[in-house]
């Protein structure tokens, strides 16, 4: 145990907790904790052990859970995206159908001389 002890960090993992947490705004942002309700949890699930990780001084935990935290944030903001995307995608095919029946049920104008 003791090569395992000096092998662990001796310091809070501040960077990566900031990453985290920073990562988990953008989900947040990205409209995840709706659109990617399963991955946002999981993330923030992940955050919150990594921040009693550091709590605890158990300080390669605390970087690990940060480090997973922060890859399911951006997982969970591709979700989002994706999600918006498709529905855009869905709302522009419904107005081209609109549109189509509509120029299909206009008769054209007689030419005029």
């Amino acid at each position: 145990t003791l090569l395992a002890s000096a092998c662990s960090p001796s310091k809070p993992p501040l960077d990566q907790l900031a990453a985290a947490s920073r990562a988990l705004a953008v989900a947040r942002t990205a409209g995840a904790p709706s659109l990617a309700a399963e991955d946002f949890a999981a993330a923030g699930q992940r955050f919150n052990d990594a921040q009693d990780a550091e709590s605890q001084d158990d300080y390669a935990a605390a970087a690990d859970l940060a480090s997973e935290s922060e890859v399911t944030s951006e997982l969970a903001t591709a979700r989002a995206r994706l999600a918006k995307a498709r529905a855009a995608v869905a709302r522009l095919q419904q107005d081209n159908a609109t549109l189509s029946g509509e120029l299909g049920d206009q008769t054209p104008a007689e030419e005029q001389p």
